[in-house]
């Protein structure tokens, strides 16, 4: 799997997760597009501790309804999606550009295409190759054909 970045929720979608769809390995989100509902989303052991903590510190049904921070995108990346990202040693990208990387990297690491799909919630495989995978010149130079 992929060793520097983990597709989670879109932040908005993240902000509307049901406590209950948290089983600590995993979450089962989305909302955005029907591809995209009740697909379960696997957490890396680098950021189940975040989730952990979120989990713990709810106050209502949604995961984060214990977050005592403005609910705003800017916000939760300043506060969380960013201290996260050095903790781990990774480069400051915002949660959607990680998207772009777990996907590259899955893809070049064997993830199966159905799986990966499933995980990013694309209706057609085309979009996740062709918009959310970025292959680098030497990727293509090793490549065996």
């Amino acid at each position: 799997m992929p060793d520097d970045s983990a597709p989670y929720v879109i932040i908005g979608e993240l902000f509307s997760l049901p406590l209950s769809n948290y089983p600590e390995s995993y979450v089962i989100g989305g909302s955005k597009t029907e591809a995209g509902r009740n697909r379960i989303i696997p957490i890396r052991p680098e950021g189940r501790e975040h989730f952990s903590y979120f989990a713990e510190s709810a106050t209502g049904p949604l995961l984060l309804s214990g977050y005592s921070g403005q609910r705003l995108p800017d916000n939760f990346r300043k506060r969380d999606h960013y201290p996260l990202l050095e903790k781990l040693h990774i480069k400051r990208k915002t949660p959607h550009a990680t998207r772009h990387t777990y996907t590259s990297r899955a893809i070049k690491e064997g993830l199966a295409p159905e799986v990966l799909q499933e995980i990013l919630g694309h209706a057609d495989y085309s979009t996740t190759v062709n918009i959310y995978n970025h292959f680098g010149p030497g990727c293509k130079c090793r490549c065996r054909c």
